[in-house]
């Protein structure tokens, strides 16, 4: 059990996440070898060949950070995606093969962690601890740091809802919005009562505004 010894690849990459990110922490090991499991699954380990790679992952932590200084994604390309489903998991697109393959934690893998804490001296047999502990990070920092990609993550083929809406599609005219004026990019406006609305304008805001531009 563990992680190859001198995995050169593995600790550069470590450490770029960690640069970017602006500290070593729990789920960047977890993300680089989600990252490094889904592309070898959909055989993009090389770099030159993930021009068609679209990545999408399941919550917005740290992990995210790691998987894209891994497979080079980033949401300013359009290339990688969040959704908030709170998962260790993500899904690895190759566009012009039309192939998908969703990686995801092991059901097990906290029983692994622990029997690998239990192994090498962090807990004793039988011991129980908090999760959210700073024994239980430690716990799953040493599982994420010595085991390999194959006994942290399974993997899955599976098939994109409407994978033509997905990544760098067409590009589509700038629009304004009708009621605050504001320029919608990518077609992201809706159509309500007849008026083309930004979202935030239609009622969708994440935000509040001292001037109500709603359309309600």
């Amino acid at each position: 059990m563990g992680e190859r010894a001198g995995d050169e690849e593995f600790e550069n990459l470590l450490a770029r996440a960690a640069a970017l990110r602006g500290h070593l922490c729990l789920g960047l090991p977890l993300g680089i070898k989600l990252a490094r499991q889904g592309l070898r699954q959909v055989g993009m380990e090389d770099p030159g060949r993930r021009d068609d790679l679209i990545v999408f992952v399941e919550n917005s932590r740290c992990a995210v950070d790691a998987v894209q200084i891994a497979t080079g994604c980033s949401m300013g390309s359009r290339k990688l995606f969040v959704f908030e489903y709170g998962k260790s998991a993500a899904t690895f697109y190759d566009r012009a093969k039309g192939r998908a393959v969703r990686v995801f934690a092991r059901l097990d893998l906290t029983s692994r962690a622990i029997r690998l804490a239990v192994k090498d001296g962090i807990l004793k047999d039988g011991e129980e601890f908090d999760p959210t502990s700073k024994l239980g990070r430690k716990v799953m920092m040493n599982a994420f740091m010595k085991m390999s990609e194959d006994e942290i993550f399974d993997h899955q083929e599976v098939s994109l809802r409407d994978p033509t809406a997905l990544g760098r599609g067409p590009s589509i005219p700038r629009s304004s919005c009708s009621a605050c004026g504001e320029e919608i990019l990518d077609g992201k406006g809706v159509v309500r009562k007849g008026k083309y609305l930004c979202l935030a304008c239609a009622g969708e805001a994440y935000y509040r505004s001292p001037s109500k531009n709603s359309a309600e």
